[in-house]
């Protein structure tokens, strides 16, 4: 029987614990609550930099014994930063869960942040920023959510900007440490073949000692702006055209949230979706085109990606534009209807076989909902979804709000729709 734990440690770590007896792992996150959106303009970068920083060294391992030691076992450990996280985990064969959970702890409790390794660390970081600029793909959605939320810390890349990597110093490094990283604003997740009071028994050995600081202030964050209609170009040397049509939309704790997944999957979540047949099978405009969405406290983000020739930029974001407005003022079909819902159904169970799949759902649902909807109370809401709420979800989003279309390539101005 798969059992779920939520406590807490008396310092104030949320421990969340899913009992997985059939697997033999055990996957372990420790969350912060605190990601680039908590950042003002002056520490942008701060959140991921520090993410990197953690792995140079405590007074117990240096960097060399940092990579050495899970991955000695069998294990692995890694970290990343979002706009309103960052996440360090680890995922070990059950019986060295102890190891991974005193490796984590020593790394967010003890590291030196060596001035010197300060420095190597920001060339790292520098080349990380060049690599995602030779990336389209991801340089066009960095553009696509500036240009959403124009002065907001959701519209800064998370990873921050070459100038602002280069100031920060390992005095603005340790205060942002102070700052976000308490017990009072983190997490800790575990699934696997483990036991629940094991669990916690571990935790407080090796979380327990953290002091309580009271409430952190990453829980404030700027208010949303209203979006606008927008249309943005970054004109660049290559082949073909990356673009980004969407706009803003529901935040995860949103009951439509599942109604617009619906709608994404319909739209361009995979091979069985409309504009997978219509943009690449059947004009052969794309090779790559797809939905994505991303939802955050109180708002999101719903929109469609494609790459195609310069030449046919036009058509291919007529054609996107032609289906949104089809799903917006049409119920899906009955084969779509069940099709869809044997997906979602799929595709959440398949990704629940590993026992890190399980711990990032409890973290998720801990973050964005202060609840635990079990696996078949999420299979039955998606058994009970209707078309209608489908389509009024594209209404909601699409019809209700502007549009913001951003490209990155050698974008000819006569290829924008004239109805953007």
């Amino acid at each position: 029987m798969n059992k779920f734990f939520r406590g807490s440690l008396d310092n104030g770590f949320t421990l969340l614990v899913q009992a997985l007896p059939a697997r033999t792992s055990a996957s372990l996150g420790v969350v912060v609550n605190t990601g680039s959106r908590q950042e003002d303009a002056a520490q942008a970068g701060l959140s991921h930099m520090l993410e990197h920083m953690v792995f140079q060294g405590t007074p117990r391992r240096d960097t060399r014994e940092l990579s050495r030691v899970l991955n000695a076992v069998g294990g692995s450990l890694d970290a990343f930063t979002s706009r309103e996280s960052t996440a360090f985990y680890a995922k070990v064969p059950a019986p060295h869960l102890g190891l991974a959970m005193d490796v984590i702890a020593d790394i967010l409790a003890r590291s030196t942040f060596s001035p010197r390794l300060l420095e190597k660390e920001k060339k790292v970081i520098y080349e990380e920023i060049r690599m995602y600029e030779d990336e389209p793909e991801e340089l066009v959605y960095d553009v696509f959510a500036r240009a959403l939320w124009p002065g907001h810390a959701l519209g800064r890349p998370i990873i921050g900007a070459r100038r602002q990597v280069k100031r920060h110093t390992r005095a603005d490094l340790i205060r942002f440490w102070k700052m976000h990283y308490r017990p009072e604003n983190m997490l800790v997740a575990v699934a696997g073949n483990v036991d629940p009071a094991q669990v916690r028994t571990l935790a407080g050995r090796f979380f327990a000692h953290w002091p309580q600081q009271g409430a952190s202030p990453a829980l404030a964050r700027a208010r949303v702006p209203e979006v606008q209609s927008k249309i943005e170009i970054l004109d660049r040397k290559q082949e073909q055209v990356h673009v980004c049509l969407g706009t803003q939309s529901f935040p995860y704790s949103d009951p439509r949230r599942l109604a617009l997944m619906g709608l994404s999957n319909v739209l361009g979540g995979g091979t069985n979706s409309r504009l997978f047949f219509e943009v690449r099978e059947r004009r052969a405009l794309a090779y790559s085109v797809y939905s994505f969405l991303d939802f955050y406290q109180d708002t999101g983000v719903a929109g469609v990606y494609a790459a195609c020739h310069p030449r046919k930029l036009k058509e291919t974001v007529e054609v996107i534009q032609a289906q949104i407005h089809d799903l917006a003022t049409r119920l899906i079909s009955l084969r779509e209807w069940s099709d869809l819902r044997e997906q979602m159904k799929g595709n959440l169970l398949l990704s629940l076989e590993s026992s890190s799949a399980h711990m990032w759902r409890m973290v998720q649902q801990e973050m964005y909902l202060h609840a635990h909807p079990g696996l078949t109370a999420t299979l039955r809401a998606i058994e009970r979804l209707t078309r209608e709420e489908v389509r009024q979800a594209a209404r909601d989003v699409f019809q209700a709000r502007p549009l913001t279309l951003t490209a990155a390539g050698p974008v000819w101005p006569r290829q924008i729709p004239a109805s953007l």
